[in-house]
Order: C-alpha cells, then structure tokens, then sequence
C-alpha cells in the first residue's frame, strides 16, 4: 500500500482543522485582524472544508489499494497528492487578496493551471485503474450527455445570460 496518501491525507486533515481558527473568527467572532488577513470569507470557508474533502479522497484511495491489494503507481499518486494540497491552497490564497500582485500571484498562476488538471488525471487514472468495463461505460455515458447538454446550451453559457 501507498503510505504516502495516508501521511498526505492526515496533512490535509490537520490544515482544515487549523483553519477552523481564522473562520471562526470571521464568521462567529467578528474579528478585525482576520478579516484584514482574509477578505473573501466564502472561499476561506470552502478551503476549510476542501481540505477535509481532500483528505477523505486520499483516505478512499488508501482504501481502494487495501481492499484490492495493489498499489498505484507513481506517476498517478504523485498528482494525486499534488492536488489534495495544492488545490484547497487555491481557494485559501483567493480567500487574501495577496494573491492579486506579486510572488503570490505567480504561485497563484502556477498552481491554479497544474493542480486542477493533476488532479483530473489522477482521478481518471484511478477509475480506469480500479473501475469494470461497465462502470466506465457508463461515466463516459454521463460525460457525453454532460458535454451534449453544454454543447447546446454554449451560447446562453458563454453570454452568461441562461440556465441549464
């Protein structure tokens, strides 16, 4: 088994718990400095609860690797975990407004057009991985009738005028 998502899932787990401090304080507490620190507080909220997302998906993978005794491989676990840190650290740098000008916002940059799309791979790969031949059928059933729909819907989604 892959001890890595284990250890990186508990890194996950302990970040969302350590922001419950600084969301407390925005929310319940009204508290000044923080809200200095953090003014977008709905994504500092959605980071805190993405890193636990993050850390339970590491957990689910652990546990797919136990229960069918294998273990992923490298160039799958690597984004893999790239992402469950990376991509709650999105959400926590829009929740400053650090992340609009300077070092940060190249980080900001960098990891906003890698972590999602390592992400996405990884999850891909671990279906095809671990899912039969009809579940997958079946997904990309579902991601056809997805793209159908926004292929239909384009221009109302591109002018932001319509609903789906």
């Amino acid at each position: 088994m892959n001890i890595h998502l284990l250890e990186w899932a508990l890194v996950s787990f302990i970040l969302g718990v350590a922001l419950s401090l600084p969301l407390a304080g925005v929310h319940y507490d009204n508290s000044n400095s923080w809200a200095k620190l953090f003014t977008n507080p709905r994504k500092l909220k959605s980071a805190h609860i993405d890193f636990f997302m993050q850390a339970f998906s590491a957990g689910l993978v652990y546990l797919l690797e136990w229960a069918t005794k294998s273990e992923l491989p490298p160039f799958i676990v690597i984004p893999l975990i790239f992402g469950i840190i990376c991509n709650p650290i999105i959400l926590l740098l829009e929740s400053t407004s650090f992340y609009r000008s300077g070092f940060t916002a190249m980080v900001y940059r960098v990891l906003q057009s890698t972590s999602p799309v390592g992400l996405l791979f990884a999850w891909i790969a671990i279906a095809v991985y671990f899912l039969p031949l009809k579940l997958m059928i079946f997904i990309s059933f579902l991601l056809l009738i997805g793209v159908v729909v926004i292929w239909k819907h384009r221009r109302e989604i591109i002018m932001g005028r319509g609903s789906i």
